[in-house]
């Protein structure tokens, strides 16, 4: 999933790697966080060009916010942000459900506004306004900088069949200042999820994209908390890898993890249980058809932490946040053309690992030891390791 976060990740020999990101807030490197994430759906038409299937007038003394398209770099450096000046609002309307709970994001940067906008969420009935206490002020002190706002709300559970979002300011504002917007979203959703644009919504199909793009990967048996991040619950929660590596004389693995109250399995084959790492204590491996455990020194079994796990036809290395946890002489070639599953071993759920595991890599190489301190260096800062 995702862009390599960064020019420092070793490229070289990569068959598969994932990204999901550390929080729901753009980081500018990572496509889980901009254009991928938790399955969704973006009720929203025309999310970044605000002069269409939106309105200013909602009410007939608002006067429409003037609209530029592309006028403005947004967060991922593109010339797609939405410039809004004067007016008073710009809203869009669409349809909802009663009791239903509903979230509206979009990203704002300050230009020029001398007052704090708003984040407006109002119900009506056939174009009847019914509901409209829902507001929010967007602090923007610092003129010049990105922000992703949102809201929440459930709405009535009666006489309703309309939503209207938007933003707004107050009537008393002068007509000449500005604010840029983009990636407008609302989703039947409890919290913001990273972006999707409207008819190119996220399925649990298509929710990882790995980076390599050889990759059929799923996410149907996934979990995700209240800040969009994927989760693993230790009971029956796994990321698919349907895909043929084939047999190999070389690999790595490498991931992310914040393990929960047990140490269990951040990867294993998908549909054997000849390759997994098991517990913070040992490595087991098929090489040319013999089975065989290596036992490292102790890992930690809380926190987050960088794993590697190298074998280059000779030797197989286990590395812990940049340390040597230990060597063995293994040879032999590995069959992974069954690929693999994340968090998940098929021996049953009494493996199945909790906690997270934002990033997941497979080389057909070896990383050599500079390379692993070369990745562990480029996450390190990130996850506070």
């Amino acid at each position: 999933m995702g862009i390599h976060r960064g020019s420092n990740i070793i490229k070289s020999g990569l068959e598969f790697a994932y990204d999901t990101g550390y929080s729901p807030t753009f980081t500018g490197d990572s496509s889980y966080i901009y254009n991928q994430g938790e399955p969704t759906v973006n009720l929203l038409d025309n999310s970044d060009d605000w002069s269409s299937n939106w309105t200013g007038n909602l009410f007939n003394n608002w006067i429409n916010a003037t609209v530029t398209p592309n006028a403005g770099v947004a967060p991922d450096g593109t010339t797609t942000a939405s410039k809004l000046t004067g007016g008073y609002s710009r809203w869009q309307r669409i349809s909802c459900s009663t009791n239903t709970t509903y979230t509206f994001s979009f990203w704002i940067k300050n230009i020029d506004l001398r007052i704090a906008p708003h984040i407006h969420i109002a119900f009506g009935l056939n174009g009847s306004l019914v509901n409209y206490n829902n507001i929010t002020s967007i602090a923007l002190n610092t003129i010049g900088e990105w922000t992703r706002v949102s809201k929440t709300h459930t709405s009535p559970s009666s006489g309703i069949n309309q939503m209207e979002l938007g933003v707004a300011w107050s009537a008393n504002h002068p007509n000449t200042d500005s604010v840029l917007v983009w990636h407008a979203k609302c989703e039947q959703n409890s919290h913001m999820t990273p972006f999707a644009y409207k008819n190119n919504d996220r399925s649990a199909t298509n929710s990882l994209l790995d980076i390599t793009k050889k990759s059929s990967t799923d996410l149907t048996n996934v979990s995700f908390d209240s800040n969009a991040h994927m989760t693993f619950d230790g009971t029956n929660d796994y990321i698919d890898i349907n895909t043929n590596f084939g047999t190999v004389s070389q690999y790595t693995f490498e991931w992310i993890e914040n393990p929960g109250t047990t140490h269990k399995m951040p990867i294993a084959n998908r549909t054997n249980t000849e390759f997994y790492k098991y517990g913070a204590y040992s490595w087991r491996y098929k090489h040319g058809g013999t089975l065989g455990e290596f036992y490292h020194t102790a890992g930690a079994t809380s926190g987050w932490h960088h794993w590697a796990v190298t074998y280059d036809g000779t030797t197989l290395k286990v590395f812990q946040d940049n340390i040597s946890l230990g060597t063995r002489a293994v040879t032999g070639t590995a069959d992974f053309s069954d690929g693999f599953k994340v968090g998940w071993w098929s021996a049953g759920g009494a493996y199945a690992f909790n906690g997270e595991i934002p990033i997941m890599r497979i080389y057909s190489k070896a990383l050599t030891t500079q390379e692993v301190a070369q990745n562990f260096n480029a996450y390190r800062g990130r996850f506070n390791i």
